[in-house]
């Protein structure tokens, strides 16, 4: 049995929802992670979840891209840029965990990948002329 549960795309998530995902999660010994991905929302629905409200609930937030079915790229530093876009006060320390460690945990293989750690794997990218808005 895993123990996470991953619900993806969230656009219309109100925090009852985010409470009984919580809860039942709970009591089958699994942790809830809400996967967002904004350009796939905007997309689709042509909307965006309410992010603050997932930040102010204290869930665990991974980002995805869903598939090129609904997006018109697989890149995760493009999310990146949606969301700072949209939500400019969210430290962008704070998505880039979403968009490592916290995804690494989702998927369970944390153990080797999400962050720099010793033993671990993690991967390193190296953006050129990417235009992410600040640092912190």
């Amino acid at each position: 049995t895993a123990k996470n549960v991953l619900l993806v795309h969230n656009t219309f998530t109100n925090e009852v929802d985010m409470q009984f995902a919580q809860q039942a999660a709970i009591a089958n010994n699994q942790t809830p992670y809400f996967c967002l991905c904004p350009n796939a929302n905007v997309y689709i629905e042509n909307t965006l979840p309410n992010i603050e409200q997932f930040r102010n609930n204290n869930v665990h937030i991974t980002l995805g891209t869903d598939s090129l079915a609904s997006n018109t790229s697989l890149s995760i530093i493009e999310e990146i840029k949606t969301i700072q876009q949209y939500f400019p006060l969210i430290p962008l320390a704070e998505i880039l965990q979403w968009a490592t460690l916290n995804g690494a945990k989702a998927l369970e293989m944390d153990n080797h990948l999400g962050s720099f750690e010793t033993g671990k794997k993690p991967g390193i990218i190296v953006w050129n002329n990417t235009q992410i808005k600040r640092l912190v």
